[in-house]
């Protein structure tokens, strides 16, 4: 850098100089004393002195008050310098202690975060997704919903439970709506009588015997063969009117009977419900006032149209649901009831206790007083409905929003508040009455480790293996992508559910085992059933259920050489080292490479007879252009030690070469070799890795650089106890971003 450059920045600098804090005036000073001289032997050719290649120039941060505020370009020249991106592999490159320094300095003067004054980030209020919302319901009322009715969840950072993302339209809340009257007609069994059409030829005059013609006074009977129990019958019915009053036909079920007035020339609905106790439901029509006009000859007619039969009603679904009907006691009135019912569903839907106004706001909706022989569980149905479209219901982290605390004030997050937190980590769903208690009493916070063992052992934690492992590892994508069915005709459906199975049934022995997580990478087993077991050509492995296989004598290790992988990593028509490369990177050690340079042409289509060799030879082509030749550095030699496994996972027939050379100058050539450098050389990236993503799931947010003590200390309290699953899902929900909340 010339003197002219130097001493314009020094004038710069100079109000930072007068202004920042000690820390900053330190930062500053090593870096023009330490940091540039180093910067101006390997990077100001391209990137100082009023050159900007890849549109970054170290002229424009002069301070280090003008690095802090563009700390994104910031984070990327220190992952260019990890990485060894920068310089190219064509220039001089700083030393390895050159190298180290640079980085310290970034973290030291950019990144800096004081770990006894930790900052936990700002709460978004945070819409249930539609797999939170249908676990929800479900756990709430024990029916299921439909979340095909919901329009599809934005994802963020590889998750679908971000926050930011999960906005709510107009569309969300009338689906919501539907959703939430599908759920409660099940509660109430609208749907769950069988429904059946009786064809009205079958009504039989019990006079004389013959099909029943209602032109005259009559009736027509049907004995239908039913169960005991409630029915409701429809009657669609219509008339030829004459003279001044309407037909008037009685339609019966058993002993129940109601008069009717057919005021309609085309078919109308007319329903009656009644009991039956024998075999046969007796179900009748009568007509009952017959009239002819004798100057017009208008003649009066029922016409019997159609006859539905539904049942029998399980009406004692109702009582019998106890997630929402408590037991009734003797004596007690209808008001009283209500309140009970409805302090028990909203404190469980608002996951807190109902206050007092809730309830009898609700109250007003149940209109208890209307005139109706309904029971009080069907006149309660309105008041569920609006609970499960309330935002207390639809929305978390509401805390924050009727939080008192002053603007930037950091606070512990409440009790009930960390119960919800807890739960839809783990479970994706609300807390239960065990968690809720303990935080309803303020003991949750000081319960924290037991109770967060508790919930961990629980059977919903099956959730957080399918929600996040199958999208951090994304295995969870095979049904949606692409595969030529000519050339891998083994990817059905079928099959491709298998493959996701092994990936879920491997991540489940991790969680119920508490295994380490090492063994993601480098596990010797999987679990296979007979079908899967012939398509990696294992042997000895029979029947459908899946069971735990050694891969001991081969090549394959951890979820590296799973198909779900190996497939999700692949191009539709061949393999593709890249992908495969970038996935290691991206999400096993949390060191995505750069996107693409602009410009840049992709590799040529393939051809379906083309070879591993013969892409091989096109990425080394591909390599010597040096704006591309950095990023598969870093890709192409991980992504080459998978050519031996094809699109579809089989292991590929023939010699392959199967070499690549990491950025590091290790050389790996298969599952196997590229576990053992990751698990030795790159285990603390490793565990980093899982749990930034880890605690970025159970936050709802991406991370940003004050979250590395919150990391430190997940991986840190995970080490204690051998890197095992539990102990990260644990030390999680203690970290300072997890149970604390930034207004």
């Amino acid at each position: 850098m010339n003197i002219v450059v130097k001493q314009t920045q020094w004038l710069l600098a100079l109000p930072f100089l007068l202004y920042a804090n000690p820390q900053q005036v330190s930062a500053q000073k090593e870096w023009e004393q330490e940091i540039v001289p180093i910067l101006e032997n390997y990077c100001f050719d391209c990137h100082a002195d009023g050159a900007k290649k890849g549109d970054f120039s170290f002229d424009h941060f002069p301070t280090v008050a003008s690095m802090i505020a563009k700390r994104d370009a910031w984070k990327r020249v220190r992952e260019n310098l990890d990485y060894q991106l920068m310089p190219p592999s064509d220039k001089d490159q700083p030393t390895d202690a050159e190298r180290k320094r640079l980085i310290k300095w970034i973290d030291d003067a950019l990144f800096f975060i004081d770990p006894k004054n930790p900052d936990p980030g700002r709460v978004t209020l945070r819409r249930l997704n539609r797999h939170e919302y249908a676990n929800t319901i479900h756990d709430l009322t024990g029916e299921p919903a439909n979340i095909d009715l919901l329009p599809a969840d934005d994802s963020g950072y590889g998750f679908d439970n971000i926050a930011d993302v999960l906005t709510l339209s107009p569309t969300h809340l009338e689906t919501y709506y539907n959703a939430a009257q599908g759920v409660l007609d099940q509660v109430y069994g609208n749907n769950s009588a069988p429904r059946k059409t009786i064809d009205p030829d079958r009504l039989i005059n019990p006079e004389t015997g013959k099909q029943a013609v209602f032109s005259m006074n009559t009736s027509g009977e049907v004995q239908y063969k039913t169960a005991a129990g409630k029915y409701k019958v429809t009657f669609y019915l219509f008339g030829n009117q004459a003279g001044k009053d309407p037909v008037q036909a009685r339609i019966s079920i058993g002993k129940k009977s109601r008069v009717i007035d057919v005021k309609n020339t085309s078919a109308k609905p007319f329903t009656l419900e009644g009991d039956t106790s024998g075999e046969h439901a007796h179900i009748s029509v009568a007509f009952l006032n017959d009239f002819m006009d004798e100057k017009t000859k208008a003649d009066r007619n029922l016409i019997v149209d159609l006859i539905e039969i539904e049942g029998p009603m399980i009406q004692h679904q109702l009582s019998a649901n106890q997630r929402i009907f408590s037991q009734r006691e003797k004596d007690i009135s209808d008001e009283a009831y209500a309140k009970k019912v409805l302090l028990k569903f909203l404190s469980r839907a608002f996951r807190r206790p109902a206050t007092t106004a809730e309830i009898t706001s609700y109250l007003t909706l149940a209109n208890l007083n209307q005139k109706s022989d309904s029971s009080i569980e069907t006149k309660l149905r309105p008041a569920l409905e609006a609970a499960l479209i309330s935002p207390h219901f639809l929305f978390r982290e509401m805390h924050a929003i009727h939080s008192l605390a002053k603007a930037n004030q950091i606070q512990p997050v409440p009790d009930l508040a960390l119960a919800a937190r807890m739960s839809y980590f783990l479970w994706s769903s609300s807390p239960d009455d065990s968690t809720l208690s303990l935080a309803a009493s303020q003991r949750l916070n000081q319960n924290l480790l037991q109770e967060s063992k508790r919930m961990i052992r629980d059977p919903r934690t099956s959730r957080l293996i399918e929600r996040f492992f199958g999208q951090w590892l994304q295995f969870q994508d095979l049904n949606d992508i692409t595969i030529d069915p000519d050339l891998f005709p083994s990817t059905t459906e079928k099959m491709r559910k298998l493959m996701i199975r092994e990936t879920t049934e491997f991540c489940r022995d991790l969680w119920i085992n508490n295994q380490p997580i090492d063994l993601l990478i480098n596990a010797d087993y999987t679990y296979l059933n007979e079908d899967l077991a012939k398509h990696y050509r294992v042997a000895n492995v029979t029947e459908d259920h899946f069971r735990k296989v050694s891969l001991s004598d081969t090549q394959r290790r951890g979820i590296l050489s799973h198909a779900s992988i190996l497939a999700i990593t692949s191009n539709p028509n061949r393999t593709s080292p890249v992908k495969r490369g970038k996935w290691v990177l991206e999400t096993l050690l949390d060191a995505a490479p750069p996107p693409p340079p602009p410009n840049v042409p992709s590799l040529p289509s393939t051809q379906n007879s083309e070879t591993p060799s013969t892409l091989r030879a096109q990425l080394e082509l591909h390599r010597s252009n040096a704006a591309c030749a950095s990023c598969h550095k870093l890709m192409d030699g991980i992504g080459f030690a998978f050519e031996a496994y094809d699109v579809d996972g089989k292991r590929r027939p023939g010699i392959i070469d199967t070499k690549g050379t990491l950025a590091t100058g290790e050389i790996i050539d298969s599952p196997s070799s590229l576990a053992n450098v990751i698990t030795k050389m790159k285990r603390d990236d490793f565990h980093r890795a899982f749990a930034s993503k880890l605690l970025t799931f159970a936050l709802g947010r991406g991370l940003e650089y004050y979250d590395k003590p919150a990391v430190d200390f997940i991986v840190a309290q995970a080490a204690k106890d051998n890197h095992k699953l539990h102990a990260y899902l644990i030390a999680t929900m203690q970290s300072f971003p997890f149970t604390h909340y930034k207004k």
